[in-house]
């Protein structure tokens, strides 16, 4: 599940000089930009899987 980063950017508004702040900010944009990787790569995956299956059920008659 993507991580909310409102609340880590609103904070780094008020204070971008926090070192641990911006830390956890760009770990929650590498989790977010991971989950969305892999959800992409699902995507296409299943895809090919249906694509597959439509060719053996389309070759089988």
């Amino acid at each position: 599940m993507k991580k909310d980063l409102s609340k880590l950017e609103a904070h780094l508004e008020r204070s971008p000089t926090d070192a641990q702040g911006v830390i956890s900010l760009l770990k929650a944009q590498s989790h977010n930009f991971e989950y969305d990787f892999n959800l992409n790569i699902k995507r296409k995956r299943e895809k090919m899987n249906s694509i597959k299956r439509m060719e053996k059920k389309h070759d089988s008659n």
